[in-house]
């Protein structure tokens, strides 16, 4: 087959890469006709989605572990006589405790050490526990009586009380302290303290037993303490898996971080430094040194005796450090003679200053250890390990041992301060590990120390430069697998591999692409969820702030609602005014004067909105940028900014300006620092940093992808220029252009896609500057800058459409947007939600005859919401609680004690007074007489804590209930639907159904799909007929069209649903995400609360499922194939 020809027009690419989205667009440059447009629509990437499944592989391991455990342990004692006799009913804790005085019969010794396995403690001593539950001191008490009670005691002694006293062992146990005041006790014992009572118990027993000698003993406990390290990871030699050390490869790694950590560029063989090391911050500290102007020196760069002075200054303190001040002392300067520092997002300088080494001395200093006499090569050694590790225990581990052995100073007292001050370690942010390796920088420190010179300079003087690009030139696709690999947030990456697969389909139809123009999504992007959360909070303070600034206005002004709203009308900018007014408090920053209310209402011709830093320096047309001032004072202050014009003697003074904004919590940090910028706005490296932070996005995921497409480019030896912008100038051109953004369809992202690529044929890249960057760096960005010109300039030339007729296509856009959703084919996916339920027959109010129902559980009878939920079942139907039916005697003890304590009591409140507080009738009946019991006639029956009740009938499920049980079912609820197949049943003339879940599916070999016998069993319950032809298989996604003779219509394919109606199922629509409430669609009527669940094809309607490429193009089909896929031929 011959290829298609390619398009020869000259055309640009837009694309608007969000975190679920892709809009695109291609424009004939020439004509500003948009070409093509379209949508690519998927779920987005979620890095809290990754973190549950680990989750959750990890619990099937540790589950695995455990029983493998379990497992040796009842092999070795019964290969020695000690025969494990299986659920006997003997309690174990008592088994326990009479092995360390009494001898056990050879059964019980198998209970008791086939318990201690089961239930062997955590791994680490109970001064290493960290509270992960928030409970904060209640937490901390119940491990320090833990550690009391394990002085005298073994965990069986204590666990065995407890059952006694509170009829509880594991979890949180409540309990009555001494003063009858609520006491939480927890089982959280040492695996060190289980080995103790291991020993105990088989050395008594060895007099009793001769099999039972010190390897038996030696055996026993290796059993019960062996745990993996956490940095093997599961597999091993014989079973390898790339999820450990161990990989598929044949290769085996020394640490399972490894991976995670990263490589240096400059070393490949070597891993990227941990953040936190010495070596790292002091590499940070002279590399900022390094880029300094000073004015004090005659080449304008700090010397080696600088810079050794400034680093003996920052070990030797223990005060908070003013970098620039002390860099200025040392200097022989002032901080104004400082030059080219970074800044942070307030404006303020930023340096590296060795503060984690400094933190740490601090710290330790307190327990009098100075850590100025350690070798830098334990932090280096000692980072890593703290990076990598959360868990007091395992640094303890690490500390005692391969620590200990390399550096003396490392006692006990030492090691207890250091795991004390862990958090003192704390990188901040993205820093916790450096791009290169300690190699790299043991290389370039001793440079950057007796040089001026930085990083790149010296690393290319050392011959250490490799560029590592791929080379193109004989693909005609960019390696889509190979950019992502760089990519580490999963949002991120998937939204950019959605992209560039878009960007390969064009490439191949278009011949001539002069401009690629990219907006990409945050590098910090959560997933969809969350960014709807943080755009719905920030409408929410800027309707507030809109509020309250009218209402303050208003007030002031002492004028009417109805003569403000005229004013507003009448005056467009007001609005704006008002809100500047607001935020500045009535203040001209400038002048220093007052705007009056009553002025600005009547008069507001006398003040402007003005730039603080002009626009063609800045190109940030954002509220922060801007300030109402005095008409006069825009004019004289002109093209410059508020620093350079009042150190000339302008306005108010600048020191005045510097009070002013310090205390006004009412301005943004973003306007402060704008407003007391004091670099000079002509230098070239100053225009280029407004640049890469207002226009070119220098983030690393955008870095990533220019860098990869302008090597694609170059490599097929093209002209084609590449950018990737910022969104706020898309924002910008969209709000000046009058494109109103509706973001309740998917529309706006190809309208968004269309600005962008249009952006490169603006009239100020003409004459004044560039957004096509040669080269992007971290934080610097190589393009040419233009001449700073007035804002009215900057208006005209970057606001003035670039083709007259541009905006007259707009109205029809949105009937040639094309739309690509991705379709879920995946099979090995979450079978139904984790929770387990026990189900029960029963017969509960109106049933005529047993159902089976899943059943609910009142979980503490003694808090008062749980109570409240028990009241409410009880008062609606009684006979719905288990206790009721099978106990009543237990049950009207219940009553009666509901009838006699009430549900609100006087409570004495922190100020004195008395209030009237809710409380559980059972909780006052425990103050008094301890845990209600269950009947029985010496009143000694075990204590009550929670109430099961018949809950709701079971619907779509899984059983999974254990061969043991008695009596009941333990099921899966909400089954996750898969897959819907489609036949055409010829002799009623009808379309029949049958839906595939994730439950039904099985892996066989190395092939997941559905039995034929299970696909046989769903296709009979569904009723479709043996006769009935296969038309084709639907996935959430997949694109239907349904026609009924006079209308038709396209929609996207959810699931089958209501598995009690054959035929029905869930329907969106293709250009949003769900309907609007009642909404009539065409062929199906109308939806029910945004969703449309109906029956999927009636007689005498016709049915297409609909394929779409990459760009959207729809493939209309009435047939797929002849079989069904994926099924397992069993």
């Amino acid at each position: 087959m011959s290829k298609v020809a390619k398009n020869m027009t000259r055309v640009n690419l837009g694309f608007d890469i969000g975190i679920a989205s892709v809009g695109w667009s291609v424009l004939d440059n020439q004509t500003g006709k948009i070409l093509e447009t379209g949508v690519s629509i998927f779920p987005s990437g979620s890095a809290s989605r990754n973190e549950e499944r680990r989750s959750f592989r990890q619990s099937r391991r540790l589950i695995r572990r455990k029983k493998a455990r379990i497992c040796d342990m009842d092999h070795f004692l019964a290969k020695h006589g000690f025969p494990f006799p299986g659920n006997t009913g003997a309690n174990p804790y008592e088994i326990r405790v009479k092995g360390l005085t009494e001898k056990l019969s050879r059964e019980e010794v198998a209970i008791a050490l086939h318990h201690l396995v089961k239930r062997r403690g955590i791994s680490y001593d109970l001064k290493d526990v960290e509270d992960e539950s928030a409970g904060g001191t209640n937490y901390q008490e119940s491990i320090a009586v833990n550690q009391r009670l394990l002085k005298k005691e073994t965990p069986a002694e204590i666990q065995l009380a407890r059952l006694t006293e509170c009829g509880k062992v594991r979890g949180q146990v409540k309990s009555l302290g001494e003063d009858n005041t609520p006491t939480t006790l927890l089982n959280v014992f040492p695996n060190a303290a289980y080995q103790e009572e291991m020993v105990k118990l088989l050395k008594k027993q060895q007099e009793f037993y001769g099999e039972i000698d010190d390897s038996f003993m030696e055996t026993a406990i290796g059993i019960l303490s062996r745990k993996r390290e956490y940095f093997i990871g599961p597999g091993s030699e014989k079973s390898r898996t790339d999820y450990g050390i161990y990989r598929t490869d044949g290769t085996t790694l020394k640490n399972l971080f490894e991976i995670l950590v990263g490589k240096d560029k400059i070393f490949p063989d070597q891993y990227r430094a941990a953040g936190n090391s010495y070596t790292a911050q002091l590499y940070n500290l002279l590399n900022d040194l390094n880029n300094l102007e000073v004015d004090a020196t005659e080449d304008g760069k700090l010397t080696t005796a600088h810079k050794k002075q400034i680093i003996e200054a920052l070990t030797t303190t223990t005060g908070n450090v003013n970098m620039l001040k002390l860099i200025a002392k040392v200097a022989g300067t002032s901080p104004a003679g400082i030059k080219k520092y970074r800044v942070d997002r307030e404006g303020k300088p930023e340096f590296h200053s060795l503060m984690i080494y400094r933190r740490l001395r601090k710290k330790l200093g307190e327990n009098g250890i100075e850590i100025n006499e350690w070798p830098p090569d334990f932090f280096d050694d000692y980072g890593p390990i703290v990076t990598l590790n959360t868990e007091s225990g395992e640094l303890r581990k690490w500390l005692a041992e391969e620590g200990s052995r390399n550096y003396n100073f490392l006692t006990e007292p030492v090691v207890e301060a250091i795991l004390a001050n862990k958090s003192a370690f704390d990188s901040v942010g993205k820093n916790k590990w450096h791009r290169f390796s300690l190699k790299t920088m043991q290389l370039l420190i001793p440079e950057l120390l007796h040089t001026s010179k930085e990083q790149m300079t010296i690393l290319a003087e050392m011959g250490l430069l490799h560029e590592n690009k791929k080379d193109y030139g004989d693909q005609n696709k960019v390696d889509v697998k190979y950019l992502t690999e760089n990519l580490y947030n999963p949002v991120v990456r998937k939204s950019v591999k959605q992209a560039m697969d878009i960007f390969n389909a064009l490439f191949e139809k278009y011949a001539n692409i002069d401009y690629v123009v990219i907006e990409m999504p945050r590098d910090d992007a959560e997933d969809e969820q969350e960014q709807k959360k943080q755009f719905q909070k920030f409408q929410l303070k800027n309707e507030k702030e809109k509020d309250a600034s009218l209402k303050e206005f208003q007030e002031l002004a002492g004028v009417s609602d109805l003569q403000l709203e005229a004013q507003l009308r009448k005056r467009k900018k007001l609005r704006q005014k008002i809100r500047m007014w607001y935020q500045q408090r009535g203040k001209c920053p400038y002048s220093g004067k007052t705007i009056a209310a009553v002025d600005l209402f009547h008069q507001d011709n006398q003040f402007e909105i003005d730039h603080i830093i002009p626009l063609s320096v800045s190109f940030d047309d954002g509220q922060n940028n801007k300030v109402l001032c005095y008409s006069e004072m825009n004019q004289e202050k002109g093209k410059q900014t508020p620093y350079a014009f009042m150190s000339r003697g302008g306005g108010q003074g600048f020191s005045a300006l510097q009070a002013y904004v310090k205390s006004n919590n009412r301005l943004e940090n973003a306007k402060k620092r704008n407003l007391l910028f004091t670099e000079d706005i002509n230098d070239l490296e100053v225009r280029k940093r407004f640049i890469a932070r207002n226009l070119v996005d220098t983030r690393y995921a955008s870095r990533i992808v220019l860098n990869e497409l302008q090597q694609f480019v170059r490599s097929k030896e093209l002209d084609t220029r590449v950018t990737v912008i910022r969104g706020k100038l898309t924002s910008k051109l969209r709000d000046r252009w009058r494109l109103n953004k509706s973001r309740e369809t998917h529309h706006h992202h190809a309208v968004d896609a269309a600005v962008i690529a249009v952006s490169p044929m603006l009239k100020m890249w003409e004459k004044n500057a560039e957004i096509i960057p040669l080269k992007v760096d971290e934080n610097t960005v190589d393009l040419k800058s233009g001449e700073i010109i007035t804002d009215q300039e900057y208006a005209a030339q970057m606001y003035e459409l670039p083709y007259a007729r541009f905006l007259e296509q707009m109205p029809e856009l949105h009937k040639k947007i094309k739309f690509h959703h991705q379709v879920d084919k995946k099979m090995n996916r979450k079978v139904s939600d984790a929770t387990l339920y026990s189900t029960r027959k029963a017969k509960v109010g109106t049933d005529k005859k047993e159902q089976e129902y899943v059943i609910g559980k009142i979980k503490d009878i003694y808090q008062f919401d749980q109570y409240k939920k028990f009241k409410k079942l009880y008062d609606a139907d009684k006979s719905k609680f288990l206790m009721q039916r099978l106990d009543p005697q237990t049950f009207a003890k219940l009553e009666k004690i509901m009838e006699e304590y009430p549900a609100k009591i006087d409570a004495i409140q922190p100020n004195g007074t008395i209030k009237l507080v809710d409380i559980s009738p059972f909780e006052l009946y425990r103050r008094e007489h301890g845990p209600v019991t269950k009947y029985a006639k010496k009143n000694n029956g075990p204590a009550i804590k929670s109430l099961k009740f018949y809950d709701s009938k079971v619907g779509s499920s899984i059983k999974i209930t254990p061969e043991n049980a008695k009596g009941k079912e333990v099921i899966l609820q909400s089954l996750k639907p898969w897959r819907t197949d489609v036949y055409y049943n010829h002799e009623k003339q009808q379309y029949e159904i049958m839906g595939i879940k994730y439950a039904d599916l099985r892996f066989k070999g190395d092939n997941y799909g559905i039995t034929k016998a299970r696909y046989q069993e769903i296709k009979e319950e569904e009723g479709v007929s043996e006769e009935s032809e296969f038309l084709f298989s639907l996935y959430r996604g997949d694109r239907i069209q349904v026609s009924n003779g006079e209308d038709k219509i396209d929609l996207l394919f959810v699931s089958r649903t209501l598995p009690k109606q054959k035929g029905y199922v869930e329907l969106k629509p293709i250009d949003r995400n769900q309907l609007n409430g009642k909404e009539v669609v065409s062929v199906y009527g109308a939806a029910s609360g945004g969703r449309l669940k109906k029956q999927f094809v009636k007689k005498n309607h016709t049915l297409h499922k609909v394929n779409t490429d990459i760009l959207g193009n729809p493939f209309y089909i009435k047939k797929e194939g002849n079989q069904p896929k994926n099924i397992l031929d069993l």
